[in-house]
């Protein structure tokens, strides 16, 4: 028989749950209409549980499957993650730039005071009313952590835990850049050297290394071997210059490199407002991102919309669903940003490592954010 799939799309306007059922799709539930999702994360261990993050209001978990949501913790959280060694540890960072941590699955939340420690040392002062007057700081600190949006405030956009030593903590601020803790968040420090321009999206680890590093950003795909030495760009074969989520893929031989595919797109989102919008392209990597080619047969050769998001099949270790949308948080394509607009949603599936795509026969708001459970 085959193993059941549990698929969550965070969209433009509320967050829409599928399961895989008799080679299909059948809806399970539709919440927080009229809401913009911003992040989730689900738990390994116990996949019926699952942390969502809706636009300037809170990070919600549902513990059965998306039928029902509690909300845990207040704030706009832009980032959610949970410690891979630990389901019970999850870490939330919000918009403006602040760090909280669950020891608990969430029932209780601490703030991680170092991460403000570390940011008015360095000139960025805090207001909790949400509300950033950059014309109070001077100009190194307002060329250093902001958003060229309204309100321009900065926020956490990713969080990485290592899957090996969870004292290794790596948050990506948008704009700011890269800050990292060696001892589970008591102390941090600024590793963005070598990327000029620090609106930062995802950081992973090479799978079962504790040197190697890859980061996606707005102008530039970077690795490390040592992020304190700082980066160079991993750009070989792109034909686009915009990257976002990426995710590896096991060997499918023990001799061989882990899988990379990225999402991409031309130029950055202040730029998708003309014909043929965000000019999105996946691209993918056999040789640890020394080089890269674009993949995606049965894809069309220009897609309007911006692949958001990549999920690993819970499953099938050759598969990846990707989730589409013509929207950005703060402006939807091409009238202002309003949930529910930004027309439709596509959610893909690969089975053979990018190679080629489907699109899922199911029905959803522009994509955001994405996560494939076991059912």
């Amino acid at each position: 028989m085959a193993e059941g799939v549990r698929l969550y799309a965070g969209t433009q306007d509320g967050v829409v749950i599928w399961r895989s059922k008799n080679g299909g799709w059948e809806e399970v539930s539709r919440s927080f209409a009229g809401s913009i999702m911003d992040s989730i994360a689900g738990c390994r261990q116990h996949p019926e549980r699952v942390f969502l993050g809706v636009t300037h209001d809170g990070l919600y978990r549902t513990e059965d499957g998306g039928h029902k949501w509690t909300k845990v913790l207040e704030g706009d959280v832009r980032s959610v993650t949970i410690d891979p060694t630990d389901d019970k540890v999850i870490y939330a960072g919000t918009e403006p730039v602040h760090l909280y941590r669950s020891e608990d699955g969430g029932d209780t939340w601490e703030g991680l005071t170092s991460l403000m420690t570390f940011a008015i040392s360095r000139g960025v002062r805090f207001f909790q009313t949400f509300v950033l007057k950059r014309e109070q700081h001077p100009e190194e600190v307002r060329k250093k952590w902001w958003f060229p949006r309204p309100p321009h405030l900065a926020h956490i956009t990713h969080i990485f835990i290592h899957p090996h030593d969870p004292k290794i903590i790596y948050l990506s601020i948008e704009h700011g850049g890269i800050l990292r803790s060696l001892n589970r968040g008591e102390s941090w420090e600024d590793v963005s050297g070598g990327i000029d321009y620090l609106d930062i999206h995802v950081i992973k680890n090479l799978p079962h290394s504790l040197e190697r590093y890859y980061v996606s950003s707005a102008r530039g795909f970077f690795t490390s071997c040592d992020p304190a030495q700082g980066w160079v760009r991993a750009e070989n074969g792109f034909t686009r210059d915009y990257f976002h989520d990426f995710l590896f893929l096991p060997p499918s031989n023990k001799d061989e490199n882990p899988t990379m595919l990225i999402a991409t797109a031309d130029q950055s989102p202040g730029h998708w407002d003309r014909p043929q919008n965000a000019r999105s392209a996946v691209f993918r990597s056999f040789d640890c991102a020394q080089t890269w080619h674009r993949v995606g047969r049965a894809l069309p050769e220009i897609l309007e919309a911006m692949v958001w998001a990549l999920a690993d099949h819970p499953h099938d270790p050759n598969a990846v669903f990707a989730g589409l949308g013509n929207v950005g948080r703060g402006y939807a394509l091409p009238l202002p940003h309003y949930s529910g607009s930004g027309g439709a949603g596509t959610v893909l599936l690969t089975r053979d490592r990018g190679e080629s795509w489907q699109k899922l026969d199911i029905e959803l708001p522009p994509d955001r954010v994405l996560w494939a459970a076991a059912d």
